[in-house]
């Protein structure tokens, strides 16, 4: 009696979801090639609009799980894109509204971004002052006769393993059918981005900006997930 063949289970793996704002499943082969070679400051960024250009090398905007069974490469049923990019959170302007609404009761509040927050004087040299940090985003209500403020701390997820470039690299050339196998083993690394990195600033600016008499809002690490 014949043995039963074995199922081959798939291997999985995190690469790109968004290249330039673009959904990378659904990429023809010649479109890899063109945003592969392109330089990221040639390319605009859908999520901040008003002509901004990228700023991330590589223009990778956010991450997920593919699949690889007999060649075929999709992405994993019911994972979402994790946001790899800070610039992936202007999307729509859902979370700049949500914080305008909540905290000053503005729908459209005017949007400043990476104001230097504190500053350290060298004590050898009086003169030799340099920026120590910055708040990520500060929101205005556009109406009232004083100012009226708060501030908005964003995070962007890291990630831990292989870095993309060779993933880089298989995008310039690439003829193949479908889209390209994330070409190392990488994950988000959820810990390096919320303990390790956002909750140090927090520690730092929340008291100082309390004092001030101010709000600050959050958009936290694990919602990080592209929309």
């Amino acid at each position: 009696m014949a043995k039963a063949k074995k199922e081959k289970k798939p291997t999985l793996r995190y690469g790109t979801a968004e290249l330039y704002g673009h959904d990378f499943a659904n990429l023809p082969a010649g479109r890899i090639r063109t945003l592969g070679n392109a330089s990221f400051k040639s390319q605009l960024c859908p999520f901040r609009g008003g002509g901004f250009t990228c700023n991330k090398k590589g223009g990778v905007c956010s991450l997920r799980q593919f699949s690889k069974t007999d060649g075929n490469v999709v992405p994993v049923d019911g994972t979402s894109p994790v946001a790899t990019c800070p610039n992936r959170f202007y999307d729509s302007g859902t979370a700049l509204s949500w914080a305008g609404r909540v905290l000053l009761d503005a729908k459209s509040p005017i949007i400043l971004t990476e104001l230097p927050f504190l500053k350290a004087t060298s004590e050898a040299d009086t003169s030799d002052v340099s920026t120590v940090g910055k708040i990520d985003m500060v929101l205005v209500h556009p109406e009232t006769k004083t100012l009226r403020w708060c501030a908005l701390e964003i995070q962007a997820v890291y990630f831990s393993g292989a870095s993309m470039s060779k993933d880089f690299n298989l995008m310039k050339k690439w003829q193949g059918d479908g889209i390209p196998f994330p070409q190392g083993f990488r994950h988000p690394d959820f810990r390096s981005s919320g303990p390790k990195r956002l909750m140090p600033q927090l520690q730092i600016k929340v008291p100082t900006i309390s004092r001030w008499g101010k709000k600050m809002a959050v958009v936290p690490v694990e919602l990080a997930r592209a929309a």
